[in-house]
């Protein structure tokens, strides 16, 4: 997939003619991954590109200046975007140039003029223009004037409600991991590399990889994980917490893989939170942590002895 951060005369030819999708897509989930495939399958029917343009900062941030903590890093979403096997991504900053743009200027300027699709796929629930004003009719209208078709498919829906970001986050934010992988599609990633912890993990007798991430959101607690380093899938326990037994105030990420112990400083990890055992709290003595650690390593070793954790060892991120 060929990315493109400015509208370039490359990223022009590639969008010529193409099916685009447009929208931001942070953390890639179900309603996302529908208006992908869509893209895909137009894209084929009419033999050309499928495309996409999508923004950051958040409109949120851009507009409101209100802090939004985003799914994924900037990466992850480009890396979503190549799992789900588009040609291309157009990323654009929402600058203020960009965020003053009425609904009309975006689509004759963006849409038609600069890069010529054939077809734009979004959500029903699309916004765009200033202070995002327009709409999908908007849209639609446009470009009947301007010679672009629109397709706007209905939100994603799991247990009789809509799937959105904003969802996924409020579920995140409290730990709630099973939950939002159900939304997502997928078990949610930190990513970042190993970085030099205090080795207290050691001397409980449980050695852990420390995660120096990215992501905004980490979710809190005690969990049922899967570390990805090397290449290599590993079962594990992982923390997200400030360890308030041992003093500690501020967040990390610790990992316990239970088949190896590994020495793999400054190396990029992905750690996938599975199943949220418990949360995390402030032990009378280090002996009473250490039966804990041996508690959660114990159900993470049954989890993962089931059908269900040996098959999300071998399972893809994305279904495409």
């Amino acid at each position: 997939m060929r990315v493109f951060r400015h509208l370039s005369s490359e990223a022009r030819q590639q969008a010529a003619g193409s099916v685009l999708a447009i929208g931001i897509f942070d953390g890639f989930h179900l309603g996302h991954q529908k208006i992908i495939k869509k893209v895909r399958a137009e894209a084929r029917e009419a033999r050309c590109l499928a495309g996409v343009l999508s923004f950051y900062p958040h409109a949120d941030q851009a507009l409101n200046h209100r802090p939004i903590k985003m799914i994924q890093t900037l990466e992850q979403r480009l890396q979503a975007f190549e799992l789900a096997g588009l040609d291309f991504c157009l990323l654009l900053e929402l600058d203020k140039k960009l965020s003053s743009f009425s609904g009309e200027t975006f689509a004759r300027q963006i849409i038609k003029d600069s890069l010529k699709v054939k077809e734009v796929v979004v959500g029903r629930n699309f916004r765009f223009g200033y202070r995002r004003q327009c709409g999908v009719e908007d849209l639609k209208r446009f470009g009947r004037l301007d010679g672009f078709k629109v397709k706007a498919l209905e939100p994603a829906v799991r247990h009789g409600h809509p799937i959105s970001s904003s969802l996924i986050r409020k579920l995140l934010e409290t730990g709630q991991v099973e939950k939002a992988s159900q939304l997502l599609g997928r078990p949610y990633e930190l990513s970042g590399r190993v970085v030099t912890g205090q080795k207290l993990g050691r001397q409980l007798g449980y050695p852990t990889l420390n995660l120096e991430t990215k992501n905004d959101l980490l979710p809190p607690g005690v969990f049922i994980s899967l570390t990805e380093i090397k290449g290599a899938v590993h079962p594990s326990v992982s923390n997200i917490g400030v360890r308030p037994t041992l003093g500690g105030k501020t967040t990390r990420i610790e990992s316990h893989l239970l088949d190896v112990t590994l020495k793999v400083y400054g190396q990029p990890v992905s750690l996938l939170l599975i199943k949220k055992i418990r949360a995390e709290k402030k032990f009378s003595s280090l002996q009473a942590l250490r039966e804990a650690l041996a508690g959660d390593i114990s159900l993470a070793r049954k989890f993962f002895k089931g059908t269900s954790g040996r098959s999300l060892i071998k399972a893809r991120r994305l279904d495409f």
